[in-house]
């Protein structure tokens, strides 16, 4: 008999063809988009596309959750109900989070979350990154990440807070380190 194909990993994979169409588009050449693609896998531009939201990544990703969940394609992303919209939302911020995350990690600022080498289409199929709950989980900072010093006292704002405080110079720093500077 020939090899036996598992009916998941079979689905899985025409899953995964699917969800990733718009990403294929956008970012051609640029990785493998498959069942086991996960945000550390990613290329650092395609990385930095995603943490500071680009409109492609933008679309992409809608695209990517709307098809993870079975209700079509980004066309039809913000035309859900409310409770819906509000839920999808919850996903997409869930993993632009992620996104924000290996960044920070692959700048040396925080340990790299459980969730970030889990695989995307995993992570987008499963009901909970919809709840606001999952919204609180950040990794924990490491020494080099610019509140490492005020989490480790314990003062002031909560942990979630100061990690995502320092987003915007992890995507500037990240994205300096991809562009080399020209000698001028």
């Amino acid at each position: 008999m020939a090899d036996v194909i598992s009916l998941n990993h079979f689905k899985s994979r025409r899953l995964a063809h699917r969800a990733f169409r718009l990403w294929r588009r956008f970012f051609p050449g640029e990785g493998l988009w498959n069942e086991g693609t996960a945000w550390k896998d990613l290329p650092g531009a395609v990385l930095l596309a995603f943490a500071s939201e680009s409109d492609q990544a933008q679309t992409a990703l809608y695209d990517f959750i709307m098809v993870c969940q079975g209700l079509g394609n980004s066309e039809a992303f913000e035309s859900q109900d409310l409770d819906t919209l509000c839920r999808l939302l919850n996903g997409y911020f869930y993993l632009i989070d992620q996104a924000r995350f290996e960044v920070m990690a692959r700048l040396g600022w925080v340990e790299r979350p459980a969730a970030g080498a889990k695989p995307l289409l995993e992570a987008a199929c499963d009901p909970t990154i919809y709840e606001t709950a999952a919204l609180a989980e950040t990794p924990p900072p490491r020494p080099a990440h610019p509140e490492y010093e005020e989490d480790r006292l314990g003062i002031g704002m909560e942990r979630p807070v100061l990690v995502r405080k320092a987003v915007p110079e992890a995507i500037r720093r990240f994205r300096e380190a991809l562009v080399p500077e020209t000698a001028g």
